[in-house]
């Protein structure tokens, strides 16, 4: 009759925490080889571009309007070497966020951008105040329009229009 306590072998502790550290091993290998994949081609597109936020007196970003006839206005410089297509504005208010795109307008390059039209319309009484706007640049290729996300800016001087 075979006895178990005559065998040698590795105490469950001991395999636990070797299990935990090959999978954190294995894990961490796997991460750092997906970090490196170039998964799609708009990255390739939005190293090209760059937007900044030009000063409105002395705020980035102004609003204007009461309750619900409020709006934005700004001014974004194309300072990168590619024409933009379209922004996605993204506003954080003390209620939540919201996104308002703004498709079918050119920057082009080296170019202004002047929103002082009340088309980027805001309501204050739903949304509250405007702690930061976040511009995401849109480039168009062929038929699609590729967002650039990590080229986005943020605006964190909010102000009234004059």
């Amino acid at each position: 009759m075979l006895s178990f306590n005559s065998k040698k072998g590795v105490s469950p502790l001991i395999a636990t925490v070797l299990l935990i550290a090959f999978a954190v091993a294995l894990g961490s290998v796997v991460m750092n080889w997906g970090l490196n994949l170039n998964l799609g081609k708009s990255t390739d597109i939005c190293r090209n571009v760059e937007i900044k936020i030009r000063n409105i007196d002395a705020s980035e970003v102004c609003f204007g309007g009461f309750g619900q006839n409020g709006y934005i206005n700004f001014i974004i410089d194309n300072t990168g070497s590619i024409d933009i297509s379209g922004l996605a504005i993204w506003i954080i208010e003390e209620k939540g966020t919201r996104l308002f795109d703004l498709d079918n307008i050119l920057i082009g390059k080296d170019s202004l951008y002047d929103k002082k039209d009340k088309a980027v319309s805001y309501d204050f009484s739903v949304f509250g105040n405007i702690k930061q706007v976040q511009f995401i640049p849109k480039v168009k290729t062929g038929q699609t329009t590729d967002i650039c996300p990590k080229n986005a800016v943020k605006a964190e001087k909010i102000g009234v229009c004059a």
